[in-house]
């Protein structure tokens, strides 16, 4: 009896340590360095994006882009100056000459049309970046929550493996009084056991997908970090409609916003190759003199190319093919937004709703029965395997409740990144 007495001691001190948030380790945390980096979400999507490679690789992109539009915005073709002039009569003395100063001129609306694809460039090129950074924000999102349940799985599991080794403990006294079988012994030494691995497999997950955070916020490897629990919102699946968050997934998703600026600039490009058919217009100044006894004379030269075989023919055609093909990606990039939004949306109710249930059917009943189960275990009404399954069931709840808080978490995260607002405190300026 002093035995059992032990271990529903120790058992129900361990229990204890479940709080409303989940079970915390019973062992303290180990002291970090001094340049442990603490992360909470909103610090840890502040890093990423201001280290990023892929939003470096974006902005660079975006510069290009520009740099195009500069390019545009510069006439195309400078004037050309040509001299000519016969022998010398003197030194410095010249006879016979010509200078021609000609001038090429676009006079059919091909300058517009180039600066107009330029504008439609960047605007495609700044949506590409926006897009980054939304798929930026989600991979964050999604790492950082993984990183939180791995490490709330490690807790879990850690507890799980000194009750398990609080019961063997106790069993091993029962056993040397003659209150305990060998057969009970090695039960309790199989689950020891068992819950000793699941601790170390804990570990591993939890050390890998702490790596992985740390990758994605562009941070070395052996660089300490602790994680700050969420303080993301659950939402009431009530407060979401799918046809208002399409609309603005509509109206806000920047890769859309590029799909459409991409039509744009093939539209603009297939007109500016028609009018590239028409020929320029070339407007020399002229200025000769056959030779030093005569005037020298002064005129104009008009020139016109005939576009008898090179009509942009094939330019043409390639225009119209690249703006069916844009307006054809857009068709899809919208289908895909609308897709998105609708089964994000249903996944996240449906994890919500499994949330719910944990919290209301699974997890707050399981821990009430702490209580129950030192009752019962003191007063001797329970036996070995009862307590061992009690103490599996109520361990188990938990490691459920937090699959479902990650589902719920991650399910979160997916319909922010479909509905596509990127918050404006996290969009870099581009």
């Amino acid at each position: 009896m002093l035995a059992q007495q032990s271990i529903a001691v120790l058992s129900v001190t361990a229990l204890l340590t479940i709080g409303a948030g989940g079970f915390q380790a019973a062992a303290q945390e180990p002291t970090l360095p001094p340049d442990t980096l603490v992360l909470d979400l909103d610090t840890a999507r502040r890093i990423a994006l201001e280290q990023s490679p892929r939003i470096h690789a974006a902005r660079a992109l975006l510069d290009g882009a520009r740099g195009d539009r500069r390019q545009a915005g510069v006439y195309p073709y400078n004037p050309d100056l040509e001299l000519k002039t016969s022998s010398l009569i003197e030194p410095g003395d010249v006879g016979s000459f010509e200078g021609v100063l000609t001038q090429e001129l676009e006079w059919a609306g091909q300058w517009g049309l180039r600066k107009a694809a330029a504008d439609h460039g960047v605007a495609a090129a700044q949506g590409t970046a926006l897009d980054m950074v939304r798929a930026t924000v989600y991979e964050i999102d999604v790492s950082y929550f993984r990183a939180v349940f791995a490490a709330r799985r490690l807790e879990v599991t850690r507890l799980g493996s000194e009750l398990s080794g609080g019961f063997l403990q106790a069993v091993q006294i029962q056993a040397r009084e003659g209150e305990a079988s060998p057969m009970e012994v090695n039960v309790a030494q199989i689950e020891a056991g068992r819950a000793r691995a699941a601790e170390r497999s804990a570990v591993r997950v939890a050390a890998l997908a702490k790596l992985e955070l740390t990758r994605v916020l562009g941070l070395q490897p052996g660089r300490p970090v602790r994680l700050v629990d969420d303080a993301a919102t659950s939402f009431t699946t009530d407060s979401f409609d799918l046809d208002s968050l399409v609309v603005v997934a509509i109206a806000s998703r920047p890769d859309l916003k590029a799909a459409e600026a991409a039509v744009a600039r093939a539209n603009a490009s297939r007109r500016l190759a028609a009018r590239e058919a028409i020929p320029n217009l070339r407007v020399s100044a002229v200025t000769e003199r056959g030779g030093l006894s005569e005037d020298v004379n002064w005129g104009l030269r008009f020139g016109l190319p005939l576009p008898l075989w090179n009509r942009n023919q094939g330019l043409s055609d390639f225009g119209r093919a690249e703006e069916a093909r844009a307006e054809a990606e857009r068709e899809a990039v919208e289908l895909l937004v609308r897709t998105e939004v609708a089964s994000s949306l249903e996944t996240y109710r449906s994890a919500h709703e499994e949330l719910a249930v944990f919290e209301a059917q699974v997890l707050n009943p399981a821990r009430s029965n702490r209580g129950l189960l030192q009752t019962a275990y003191v007063a001797g009404r329970m036996d070995l395997p009862t307590a061992l399954l009690l103490r599996s069931q109520l361990l188990e709840a938990e490691l459920e409740y937090w699959n479902a808080w990650l589902a719920e978490r991650t399910a979160l995260s997916a319909l922010q990144a479909a509905v596509g607002a990127v918050p404006p405190e996290l969009a870099p300026e581009f």
